[in-house]
């Protein structure tokens, strides 16, 4: 079965060359129990390692069943252990973390014995060598020879045809001891036995032949009883570990030690934390809009504001606006958006602020306080220094801004009252915060009509710019007549907004429709007469004007919600509504989102260091995690090593490396993100970052610590094969 020409082995070291074996030359057949002997360092255990395929030879040939094997590389050595050899180390060699069962388990499992049978299989080889007490007890807490039985035990599970045995009887009784001689007698009429002993009369009754080595050289060979050779036996089929028998491996590994297991996990943690924080933020950046720091068109470019119309320019039905509202994203649907566009002044100071709903509040927005719960309650800015419970007078912007000089100093006619409840935390914030019952007073929203600077084309094209026009009411007009300034009409008419060098009265109301603001003006039902002059040409800062009576002013502009704000949290959320919004019948404006063309190449870049940056993250994430799991996985190579003398795989003990890591980092992302889940939902500063995730960016994070775990496996491996078995198990 077994034939050494001229065998030899060497040892190396810096200084010196040792040759361990000189030239052997031997046959070795099935139904031999064959014994060696001699004395210490005359290479009896070099030549059992070499027949068994722990360590390489360097000249001669050593052939299995008429098979050459000096041109075996790493992987045919693996093979021929796992599917030819049963090993008996003299020190056990057993994984202590594993129960008398489990240990005998994987050496069936590797080598891909027979599911069915190996249960039985195991705990038959257990209670033959007299362990059946100790069947679940762990390997570490035995004694020496008790675990030297386990060894036995789990090298006779393989059904392997060759049993090699280093000094098995060593660190057992007589009384064991004879019995496992027997064993190993009986076993060998099926298979070829080598055993290696310093006893040599404990062995001698039973022993088929001897061979004594000297110096590395064959001294004596001799035929001590004449046996008929079993019949050549023919390569064993290895069937190899199924995924699910790998998987249930890894799953072991990691429960038989939970200390170090906790660590790992407690590592992992830390390591899923910080690619959490990296990966949300990145998220954050790339998949929201870039904020831009002004509107022509808005004066109120908060985050929080979409602004929803229809593409017919029709008004949107109360259907329609609780379907806004039912949106995951949507915190709140304010149905009339210019009052969004109000500015609101405290009374008898020049501090203006621009109007938000308490809606648009984020946790950590408020420094102290809490939101408005009422109509008559507000969030003011840090910056106006009033202290929650105080009362504040706010007056119309406008009201302020346009009244006559000479009245400057005579107290502003419309003015509300409200509580402060909270206090806004950023610094240098010029909004203010209602409830949405404040913002639908009529007073503020016929204000708002009057101080809509910004008038807007309702088209694809998002905006057009047009010329600032301010609303003015005017009690002393009569109730039908309108007067517009002759600037504004100018500016209204100009060869710059309409392809016409110049525009007659009639056709300025004609082309008046296409201005959000001025179509009432001619609507069959309300003809009105139309002055064009001087008079209301300009404000007090020059700025043009429209004023008409306050009561025609009520029934030109019905207050429909025609153009509303649909609020919600930041950019991310808005572009999530807005694709989910039909563009077919809605056109959705999102102010915030302005970006001079200028910007946009600044944002490329902006965005590919921050994608630069992530990826630096990432690699320096892959260096501390390999440095702080290490010493753990170090600790687990001597484990790795019994794996691969029993007959485990390089490709084996990869993949149950990459499962465990997998199974550690997987249970941390779950941990993790449970906690991300709870911090989503209650009031802490840790950032929200989970809001951002989608089903692909979590399948996206769970595959990146996948990568990291088959990447980290196969490092922490690559060092365990690169010696021979029996130069890892020295060093062990």
């Amino acid at each position: 079965m077994l034939k050494l020409q001229h065998v030899s082995k060497y040892y190396r070291s810096e200084e010196t060359v040792v040759q361990a074996l000189r030239r052997v030359s031997l046959t070795l057949n099935s139904g031999e129990f064959v014994v060696i002997t001699g004395e210490s360092g005359s290479g009896k255990s070099t030549l059992l390692n070499v027949i068994s395929g722990l360590d390489t030879y360097e000249e001669g040939e050593l052939s299995v069943n008429g098979e050459e094997t000096s041109y075996y590389g790493k992987e045919d050595w693996e093979n021929y252990r796992s599917q030819y050899i049963g090993f008996i180390f003299q020190n056990y060699n057993i994984i202590d973390s594993y129960t008398v069962y489990q240990n005998v388990m994987a050496a069936l499992t590797i080598q891909g014995y027979p599911k069915s049978s190996r249960k039985m299989r195991a705990i038959e080889l257990i209670e033959r060598v007299g362990l059946k007490e100790q069947l679940k007890q762990k390997s570490s807490t035995l004694s020496g020879g008790q675990k030297q039985r386990v060894a036995i035990a789990r090298a006779l599970a393989k059904d392997a045809p060759i049993i090699v045995a280093d000094e098995p009887t060593g660190n057992l009784d007589k009384k064991a001891g004879q019995n496992i001689i027997k064993l190993l007698k009986e076993i060998s009429r099926e298979k070829l036995v080598v055993m290696v002993t310093h006893n040599y009369e404990e062995v001698q009754d039973e022993a088929t032949r001897r061979i004594r080595l000297f110096d590395g050289e064959v001294v004596e060979d001799k035929t001590l009883v004449q046996t008929d050779s079993a019949p050549t036996q023919p390569k064993p089929l290895h069937q190899g570990m199924h995924w699910l028998e790998k998987l249930a491996m890894a799953t072991r590994n990691l429960l038989a030690m939970p200390k170090r297991l906790l660590l790992t996990l407690a590592i992992s943690l830390f390591i899923v934390a910080v690619f959490s924080f990296t990966y949300g933020s990145y998220i954050e950046a790339s998949s929201a809009f870039d904020i831009g720091s002004w509107n022509p068109f808005f004066n109120n470019n908060d985050p929080s504001r979409l602004i929803v119309l229809r593409r017919d320019q029709a008004p949107f039905t109360p259907e329609e606006l609780a379907e806004f509202q039912s949106y995951a994203r949507v915190r709140e649907v304010i149905a009339f958006d210019p009052v969004l566009e109000l500015r609101l002044g405290l009374e008898d100071t020049w501090s203006a602020y621009y109007v938000l709903p308490s809606a648009s509040l984020t946790r950590g927005d408020l420094r102290e306080g809490r939101v408005p719960e009422s109509a008559a309650e507000i969030v003011m800015p840090r910056e106006a220094a009033i202290p929650i419970g105080e009362t504040v007078r706010l007056t119309f912007d406008s009201d302020r801004y346009y009244r006559d000089p000479q009245e400057a100093n005579q107290p502003s006619g419309m003015v509300q009252t409200f509580t402060v409840v909270g206090i806004h935390a950023a610094r240098y914030h010029n909004y203010i915060y209602l409830h949405r019952e404040a913002l639908e007073h009529p007073l503020l929203q016929y204000k708002a009509i009057e101080q809509h600077v910004s008038l807007l084309f309702a088209t694809a094209d998002k905006t057009a710019e047009i010329p600032y026009i301010s609303i003015r009411l005017d009690e002393t007009l009569e109730e039908n007549t309108v007067h517009i300034g002759q600037r504004t009409f100018s500016l209204l008419i100009s060869p710059e907004y309409f392809n016409t060098p110049s525009l007659t009265e009639a056709a300025f109301l004609e082309q008046s429709y296409a201005l959000s603001i001025l179509h009432p003006l001619i609507s069959e039902e309300h003809l009105t007469t139309v002055h064009i002059d001087t008079i209301f040409s300009q404000g007090q800062f020059g700025m043009p004007a429209v004023v008409m009576h306050p009561d025609l002013f009520a029934t030109l502009f019905h207050l429909d919600s025609s153009q509303v704000t649909l609020v919600v949290e930041d950019s991310f959320d808005a572009s999530r509504v807005m694709a989910a919004l039909d563009q077919s019948t809605y056109h959705t404006i999102y102010p915030a989102e302005y970006q001079p063309m200028e910007m946009y190449l600044f944002t490329i870049f902006e965005r590919l260091a921050s994608f630069i940056a992530v990826f630096f993250q990432l690699t320096v994430m892959y260096f501390l995690t390999y440095l702080a799991l290490r010493n753990i996985m170090r600790a687990r190579k001597r484990d790795y090593v019994i794996y691969r003398s029993i007959g485990a795989t390089q490709k084996d003990l990869n993949q149950i490396t990459i499962l465990e890591l997998i199974g550690v980092f997987l249970t941390a992302f779950v941990i993790m993100y449970v906690l991300w889940a709870v911090n989503a939902v209650v009031e802490t500063p840790i950032p929200n970052y989970l809001r951002y995730y989608t089903l692909g960016n979590y399948l996206f994070a769970a595959g990146l610590l996948m990568g990291l775990a088959f990447l980290l496996g196969l490092r922490f491996n690559r060092k365990i094969f690169k010696d021979s078995v029996i130069t890892a198990l020295r060093t062990e």
